[in-house]
């Protein structure tokens, strides 16, 4: 028997989480490792925290770089959670350099697609599997100078979208969890750009984003993390297809 936030040893499934050593991916891999999942991960520069999470927690990792021609590793995987994503881009439409669309459509839709593809034959082969992309509130909002950001993270549920109703009655679901700004490296990597463009400080920058959560603050990894634990649960079996906010309620503003 499992539960939200027990250990699963009794169901052990196979996991592979993209972008496992950044911060929410890697509370991704530790939630699924802890309940006993047997779990791999793809990670490009942070050898120090891969050996961490191999130390510490089992998982396997394996150094992809996404942002070349790549071949998906040779897994048969229960589950798949498109994790990594990238956001390059605080330039208005009319200034987008078109190489830096290209990039940001590959990481955050094509690589989603192109490993679900390799993924998707072992899953129906067993009649179970589960696909979770990690999109974002600007998944299901727009805002002004992300317009390669907003456009690929649209596509990624459209995508989500289509392989749910594709794949449901061979037993595979596909869901989309659409957090809000998580305190993580990758929020402090975008503060300190907007910070040196504008001549403020980062904790400023920190700020405005806490701001604009209902509750005045950003969602710490282990709470999107739980989320997608969830999602590839047995009790998430009829979930299909959802694109749900794990944002404090900031889609409401």
């Amino acid at each position: 028997m499992s539960d939200a936030v027990g250990r699963d040893a009794s169901n052990p499934r196979r996991v592979f989480v993209t972008g496992g050593t950044g911060t929410l991916g890697e509370a991704i891999v530790i939630a699924f490792a802890k309940a006993g999942h047997h779990t791999s991960f793809q990670y490009v520069r942070n050898a120090d925290a891969a050996a961490r999470l191999s130390a510490d927690w089992g998982a396997t990792g394996f150094r992809i770089d996404f942002s070349e021609d790549f071949k998906a590793p040779d897994l048969d995987v229960d589950v798949l959670v498109n994790c990594a994503g990238i956001n390059i881009s605080e330039a208005p439409a009319h200034a987008v350099v078109p190489a830096v669309w290209d990039e940001m459509l590959r990481i955050n839709v094509t690589v989603p697609f192109l490993l679900a593809q390799a993924m998707l034959p072992g899953m129906l082969r067993r009649g179970w599997g589960r696909i979770i992309n990690v999109g974002s509130v600007y998944s299901l909002r727009a805002a002004t100078h992300r317009a390669p950001y907003v456009a690929s993270k649209h596509a990624l549920t459209g995508l989500t979208r289509a392989l749910a109703l594709e794949y449901a009655t061979a037993g595979v679901t596909c869901n989309e969890i659409c957090p809000s700004a998580v305190d993580s490296e990758m929020i402090n990597r975008i503060a300190h750009t907007r910070a040196g463009l504008r001549g403020t400080t980062v904790d400023s920058v920190l700020d405005e984003y806490r701001m604009l959560n209902p509750f005045g603050r950003m969602a710490t990894p282990g709470e999107v993390a739980s989320v997608v634990r969830y999602l590839a649960s047995p009790e998430a079996g009829f979930v299909n297809g959802a694109s749900i906010p794990v944002d404090g309620g900031q889609i409401l503003r």
